[in-house]
């Protein structure tokens, strides 16, 4: 039977719902739970999507809390949807990542159980955790009803080519990246997953993954340059944990971050005395910790920022924690690179699985780029927004890019979740490479400082002129110097975001630019660089575009 013949709950279900059961006078409040095909939202207009109250975002659905107007509003367009709950108010709601698709029996008789996708299932029992019902096997993210997503129709997702965020990283900077890969130890890596492993357990809510969050927090701190914080959270109604953040400021743009992270707590079948989690996540925390200290001795442009999430296992909480607080903080991230289990090999020369949704598309492909350039390291980029079980997922909610690095999607590590699942069963050299190509890709991003650091906060403005044989469009640019060393400036223009011309003759001394007889109908993005006495330029600038400055 086809999902949509035998297990949707057709229109006149959700119409005849929307007027009786749920429905009172001028009674529109959120009841119900509903699972919509992206591909069916063609049908409603951009104002009726736009009110749409969307909780989760997968591959090809959404996960929607819909009052009874809108399930009215449906019903008359015609919109097929599956009622997944019709009474959602006080419960605990969790996606569960299967490892087969068969899979999904085995959580019937814990709770109430609505597949999603072939991948993927809704759970919940009433307002309990799932971590403290379900076998350690599954991984979860738990969803809140409380948060709204933007519900968008497939395709018109935000395009994003590989310049966009893209550091541009010019040739120079280019030569410092293999030293940094070549500093990568594996000693080091191992020592830092048997450190994590000797915890026993890291178990969010054990005294023991406190225990681990403060060695994490001592070993940032120890390194030099870097402000390291705890970010204390509630999971689980009133349990308490903390995220590990350290930051290792830019120097000309330190309000742009690039996020390398992973969870360090664990689970298995003995949680609470037992769970080493090597693999998962010892191997992903450990590389965290190499690559900071690596990169933390330079200087970069932008931001880099080593996170390391806990309650990862109870759903995702960490992490979306400090999502939220970044989004609504107005932070400005340019990618995540969240590496989660990297150290488990089933079949010789493992590959390392980077998954995406479209709008990381570009970030995938510039992490198989640093891959075979300094790793060398065998990839595979899979794009799945369905994807959700691990730090990546509440980044992409809030509209940052970012990619999860993963020994393989599907989890054949036959130690996952169980009191196996140490050190012995690694292979450091496949650890060694992904931390490697991870580190490649993050310090890319952020921009090595070479000789002297980019200009900051560059602003455009445009205006077109109109007189009686043509339009012409003049851009006004203006910036500030972050280096006593600069003794000029150059200016780089681009119609399309990936090829960059320059647009001044000589060497500019002042911190302005206008950009002449442009064409009225085209978009402009520009970036500037600083020059020292001795020719030596620095990397590009934040780019802007040519109408960022107008007035809207």
């Amino acid at each position: 039977m086809s999902r949509r013949s035998g297990g949707w709950r057709i229109i006149a279900l959700l119409a005849g719902l929307a007027a009786g059961a749920l429905s009172g006078p001028g009674d529109t409040a959120e009841k119900a739970l509903i699972r919509v095909e992206k591909g069916d939202l063609w049908i409603l207009p951009a104002e009726v999507l736009a009110r749409l109250h969307g909780i989760q975002e997968l591959e090809t659905s959404w996960v929607i809390l819909a009052s009874d107007e809108q399930l009215s509003e449906l019903a008359a367009r015609r919109v097929p949807a599956e009622i997944l709950d019709i009474s959602p108010e006080g419960k605990a709601y969790f996606l569960v990542f299967l490892r087969s698709p068969e899979a999904a029996g085995g959580l019937r008789g814990f709770g109430e159980v609505r597949i999603l996708d072939e991948w993927t299932v809704l759970f919940w029992s009433g307002g309990r955790e799932a971590r403290e019902i379900l076998p350690a096997e599954f991984k979860l993210k738990r969803l809140s009803p409380e948060d709204r997503f933007p519900v968008v129709r497939p395709g018109r997702e935000r395009a994003v080519s590989a310049a966009e965020a893209d550091v541009r990283l010019r040739r120079r900077a280019a030569e410092l990246i293999p030293q940094f890969v070549s500093l990568v130890s594996k000693a080091n890596l191992t020592k830092n997953i048997q450190d994590l492993q000797d915890f026993r357990t890291r178990y969010a809510s054990t005294a023991a993954c406190e225990y681990a969050g403060t060695f994490l927090f001592e070993h940032f701190s120890s390194l030099p340059g870097l402000e390291t914080s705890y970010d204390p959270f509630l999971f689980a109604g009133t349990r308490t944990t903390r995220n590990i953040v350290a930051v290792l400021p830019g120097k000309s743009n330190a309000d742009r971050s690039v996020i390398l992270c992973a969870h360090y707590d664990s689970t298995s079948n003995q949680p609470t005395t037992n769970a080493p989690g090597a693999d998962d996540n010892a191997s992903g925390t450990a590389a965290v910790m190499e690559i900071a200290r690596v990169l933390s001795s330079y200087a970069f442009d932008f931001s880099l920022k080593f996170i390391c999430f806990s309650a990862e296992e109870w759903g995702l909480y960490g992490s979306k924690h400090y999502a939220q607080k970044a989004k609504a903080a107005g932070e400005t991230i340019i990618g995540v690179v969240n590496m989660d289990m990297i150290g488990y090999e089933d079949v010789p020369s493992e590959d390392i699985d980077i998954i995406v949704n479209p709008a990381s598309d570009w970030l995938g492909a510039r992490y198989l780029s640093a891959a075979e350039r300094y790793a060398p390291l065998p990839t595979l980029k899979i794009v799945n927004a369905s994807f959700r079980g691990s730090d990546h997922s509440p980044f992409w909610d809030q509209g940052y890019h970012a990619l999860c690095g993963i020994e393989d999607a599907g989890v054949p590590n036959p130690h996952y979740h169980k009191t196996t699942d140490t050190l012995s069963t690694l292979n450091m050299d496949f650890v060694t490479s992904v931390t490697r190509a991870s580190l490649a890709l993050g310090a890319e991003l952020a921009q090595p400082v070479v000789s002297l650091s980019a200009p900051a906060g560059l602003t455009a403005r445009s205006q077109v002129l109109t007189s009686l044989f043509s339009n012409a469009k003049t851009v006004f640019l203006d910036w500030r110097t972050t280096s006593d060393q600069a003794v000029g400036y150059n200016v780089y223009r681009s119609t399309n975001r990936e090829r960059y011309e320059k647009a001044n003759g000589t060497l500019l001394t002042a911190t302005t630019f206008t950009d002449r007889f442009l064409r009225a109908g085209s978009a402009y993005y520009y970036a500037v660089t600083a020059v020292d006495s001795s020719g030596r330029e620095s990397n590009f600038s934040a780019e802007v575009r040519d109408d960022a400055g107008n007035r809207k």
